[in-house]
C-alpha cells in the first residue's frame, strides 16, 4: 500500500472516530444534565479525568514499544517484533494489577470527596465501573496497540473504535430516555465498550503471522527510553486532566459540569486536528532513516497544510460559538453556561496549544523523549503551579490562564527543537507561518463577528446554515494562504 493510501485511511478512519466521540459527546451530556443534573455531570467528568492520571501507570510503555518496532517491522523479523511486544506485554500486566489498586483507592477517596454533593456509594461505584474498561486495556489490548500503530494500522483501531462509540450513544441514549438509573447506563456503557477488545485481538491474530507474547526473562528485550517516554506521558497528563480536578477540589461540580461543557467542544475541535496527523507518526518514523531530504519537504508541507486548517477551524469556531451555547445549553437551566470570558480564553488556548502537533508528531518519531524531557518538565511546572495560584483568584478562567502561559512556551519550543535539532531546518519560517496563521484569524474574528452575531439562530438547522455560510466564507483566505505556500522549498 502506498504511503499516500495509508496516510488517507488513517486520516479518514480518525475523522470517522473523533466525529462519531463529538457526536456522542454532544448529545449524552445535555441529556444527562437535564435528566440527573449538572452535579452528576461534573461528576463524571471528573471521574474521567482522574481515571486519565491513573492510566500513566502504562504511560511510556506504548510509546517506547512504538518506536523500538520500527526497525523489526522494517526489517520483517518476527522474532525481535515478539520479543518487543512479549516486553511490553509483560510490562503492561503489571501496571494493570497496579492501577486496579490504585482505582479501588480512587474510588474510596472520591466517594468521601464528593458525598455532599453525590450519593458516596453511587460515586464509589461509578469509578469501578468507568475504570473497568482501562483493566481491560492493560491486559488484553495494550501492546497490540502499539504494534497496530507501528505498522501505520491506526485506522483499525480508530474505526473499531468508532463502531463501538457509536452503538454506545445509540444504547445510553435509549436507556437514559427510558429512565434507567446513571449506574446502570454506565454499566452498559461500559460493556459494550469492552467488546472491542475482541475485535481487536481477532484482527491481530489473523493478520500478523506467528505471533508470539510469550516473555521470557532470559531473553528479553530492553525497551529503551521507557522512563523517558514516561516523563512526557505525565507532563501531558497532569496539564490536560489537571483543571477538572482542580476546580473539583477548589470549586465545585456545577463549576465541573460547566467547564466540561466547553472542554468538550474544544476537545472535538482538537481530535479533528489531531486526525491529520494520524499515522503521521508511524510515516516519519520510517522515512526519518530512509530519506531525510524527501522527510524534511514532506513535514514542511504537511506543517503548512495543517496550520491553515487550523486557522480556518478556529476561526470559524470563534465566529459560531456563542450561537451554539445559547441553544446547546438552553434547557440546562440549574447553573449558568453562558461564560463568554470562558470561551474567549478555550479559544486562544486552544489556537496556541493546537500549534504544537505537527512539531510534536516529529518528536515522537524521532523518539527524541529524553532530549525533550526538561521542556516537559518546565511546561507541567509552569501550568500546575499557575493553576494553582490562578484559580484561587480568578476560578476556572484561572486555569485557562495558567495554561496560555505554559503552551505559550511549548509549542514555541516544540517548533525550535523540531527545527533546528531533527530537521536541520532554520525555525524562522515556521514562526513566520505562526504569525501569518494567527494574523489572519485576528483579522477574519475583528471583520466578521459582528454580521455573523447579529443574525437570529433559533434551531440547529438555523446554526448549520449559518455555520455553512460562514465556513465558506473563512475557508477562501485561508485556501489562497495555502496555495500561495504550499510547494515552497522546505530551506
Amino acid at each position: 500500500m502506498s504511503t499516500r493510501a495509508v496516510i488517507l485511511k488513517n486520516i479518514s478512519a480518525n475523522l470517522l472516530l473523533q466525529l462519531i466521540t463529538a457526536l456522542g459527546g454532544f448529545i449524552l451530556p445535555p441529556l444527562i444534565v437535564v435528566t440527573y443534573g449538572s452535579a452528576t455531570n461534573g461528576m463524571l467528568a471528573s471521574i474521567k479525568q482522574f481515571i486519565a492520571y491513573l492510566t500513566l501507570l502504562e504511560a511510556g510503555i506504548g510509546a517506547a514499544a512504538v518506536v523500538a518496532l520500527y526497525q523489526a517491522l522494517t526489517a520483517q523479523d518476527n522474532q525481535l517484533r515478539n520479543r518487543i511486544l512479549a516486553a511490553a506485554h509483560h510490562f503492561y500486566r503489571i501496571s494493570g494489577w497496579l492501577f486496579a489498586v490504585a482505582l479501588l483507592i480512587l474510588a474510596i477517596l472520591f466517594a468521601w470527596l464528593t458525598h455532599t454533593e453525590i450519593s458516596a456509594s453511587l460515586t464509589f461505584y461509578m469509578v469501578l465501573i468507568m475504570g473497568a474498561v482501562n483493566i481491560l486495556d492493560f491486559f488484553f489490548f495494550g501492546s497490540y496497540r502499539a504494534l497496530l500503530t507501528a505498522d501505520q494500522k491506526t485506522y483499525i483501531i480508530s474505526a473499531i473504535q468508532a463502531g463501538s462509540i457509536f452503538v454506545n450513544i445509540v444504547v445510553c441514549y435509549w436507556l437514559i430516555r427510558n429512565g434507567y438509573s446513571i449506574l446502570t447506563v454506565q454499566f452498559i456503557s461500559t460493556l459494550i465498550q469492552a467488546s472491542k477488545f475482541l475485535l481487536y485481538r481477532h484482527y491481530v491474530k489473523h493478520h500478523y503471522h506467528n505471533l508470539n507474547q510469550h516473555y521470557d526473562k532470559h531473553n528479553a528485550y530492553k525497551l529503551q527510553q521507557t522512563w523517558d517516554a514516561l516523563t512526557h506521558q505525565l507532563t501531558g497528563l497532569l496539564i490536560f486532566s489537571s483543571p477538572l480536578v482542580l476546580i473539583t477540589f477548589f470549586l465545585s461540580l456545577k463549576d465541573a459540569s460547566i467547564y466540561a461543557v466547553y472542554a468538550l467542544i474544544f476537545g472535538a475541535i482538537k481530535m479533528a486536528l489531531q486526525s491529520l496527523s494520524q499515522g503521521m507518526q508511524a510515516i516519519f518514523g520510517h522515512s526519518l532513516t530512509t530519506d531525510i531530504q524527501r522527510t524534511r519537504q514532506n513535514f514542511c508541507r504537511y506543517n503548512r497544510l495543517f496550520m491553515c486548517f487550523l486557522g480556518w477551524v478556529y476561526t470559524c469556531t470563534g465566529l459560531l460559538l456563542a450561537p451554539f451555547i445559547q441553544l446547546y445549553t438552553r434547557n440546562m437551566t440549574d447553573a449558568n453556561y453562558h461564560q463568554p470570558v470562558l470561551a474567549a480564553l478555550f479559544l486562544l488556548v486552544g489556537i496556541i496549544e493546537n500549534s504544537r502537533i505537527p512539531s510534536m508528531t516529529m518528536i515522537m518519531a524521532a523518539g527524541r523523549y529524553k532530549d525533550t524531557k526538561p521542556q516537559a518538565l518546565i511546561e507541567a511546572a509552569l501550568n500546575i503551579t499557575c493553576s494553582v495560584c490562578f484559580i484561587q483568584i480568578w476560578g476556572s478562567a484561572g486555569i485557562l490562564l495558567a495554561a496560555l502561559i505554559s503552551f505559550l512556551y511549548r509549542s514555541s519550543e516544540m517548533v525550535h527543537y523540531t527545527s533546528r535539532h531533527i530537521l536541520s531546518l532554520p525555525c524562522t519560517r515556521a514562526y513566520l507561518l505562526w504569525l501569518t496563521v494567527f494574523a489572519t484569524i485576528a483579522i477574519i474574528l475583528t471583520i466578521g463577528w459582528h454580521p455573523v452575531n447579529s443574525i437570529s439562530v433559533h434551531t440547529f438547522i438555523d446554526w448549520i446554515k449559518l455555520g455553512f455560510i460562514t465556513g465558506l466564507s473563512t475557508a477562501i483566505p485561508f485556501g489562497i494562504l495555502l496555495i500561495l505556500i504550499y510547494r515552497r522549498p522546505a530551506q
